[in-house]
């Protein structure tokens, strides 16, 4: 049996767009519907505001044709300007198949990306420099996979002990730390920032080295 997902807004407790997931794989997707009702309602209710629910769940809701037509006349303005259609006009002979594969060789990206990119703990903290509302440090953190890296950043406060976050940068030699990822975003993992406020209201327990 097939399953059909949609888009619903929490706010207005509506759904729209529709994906289905088959015994053989992922299946139809009303791609001009979906991006008409995202388009709408994050304008209208927020992206806080947007889930995705299967049909099968209890809080599904159906929606009712008179709600439906409503939702097009809102809507009718709206539409997607994308490359896709470009791209299915050029290759509308090829099979199914085949245009899987010709859509991932057309937008695979080639030219080289220096960034690097980890997700750990965050072991321990040196403070370098403070001042004028900011600090910079140099850390180590442990990715998922176990391996121990140095980071060294410039932030407008300390990032918190023994909590998770997502790291980009890009590899620098160090002249004193040696090799390390010069950090341009350091951002929490969700638990990590439940976590934040759960310090926040008993009190900050960081444990600073210097």
């Amino acid at each position: 049996m097939p399953t059909y997902y949609y888009f619903t807004c929490l706010k207005c407790r509506t759904r729209g767009g529709v994906f289905g997931e088959q015994a053989w794989g992922w299946g139809n997707f009303d791609m001009i519907e979906s991006f008409k009702y995202l388009a709408h309602h994050i304008r209208t209710c927020g992206e806080d505001s947007i889930r995705v629910i299967s049909e099968d769940v209890d809080d599904y809701v159906d929606q009712l044709h008179g709600e439906y037509n409503t939702f097009l006349e809102q809507t009718k303005h709206i539409f997607p300007h994308s490359k896709d259609w470009e791209f299915l006009d050029r290759w509308k002979t090829l099979k199914v198949e085949e245009m899987k594969l010709k859509w991932v060789e057309e937008n695979r990206i080639m030219h080289p990306d220096d960034r690097i990119k980890i997700i750990g703990v965050l072991d321990a903290v040196d403070i370098l420099k403070e001042g004028a509302g900011r600090v910079s440090f140099s850390a180590s953190v442990t990715d998922d996979d176990g391996k121990v890296w140095k980071i060294v950043a410039d932030m407008h406060e300390l990032p918190i002990l023994k909590h998770s976050y997502i790291i980009i940068g890009v590899m620098q030699e160090h002249s004193i730390l040696g090799e390390v990822i010069e950090v341009y975003k350091m951002i929490p993992r969700v638990a990590a920032q439940e976590e934040r406020g759960n310090d926040h209201d008993s009190g900050d327990n960081r444990t600073i080295t210097n």
